[in-house]
């Protein structure tokens, strides 16, 4: 399993290449799809993230 912040770094990677526009559709259509589903779980993990701190809070305040 790769950490949050690999996730985020491969996520710049993806869209470096897709700024860039480069490759060969096939390719960009990959990573775009590779994208969406990175920041699907970085943003599921934020989100608990969130919900983690919002607790903690709760139960010292």
């Amino acid at each position: 399993m790769t950490s949050f912040e690999q996730q985020i770094q491969r996520l710049e990677i993806i869209v470096k290449t897709l700024d860039r526009g480069d490759e060969p559709i096939a390719v960009l259509l990959e990573l775009y799809e590779e994208g969406m589903g990175l920041a699907c779980k970085c943003r599921e993990y934020l989100e608990t993230a969130e919900q983690r701190v919002t607790l903690i809070n709760q139960e010292n305040g």
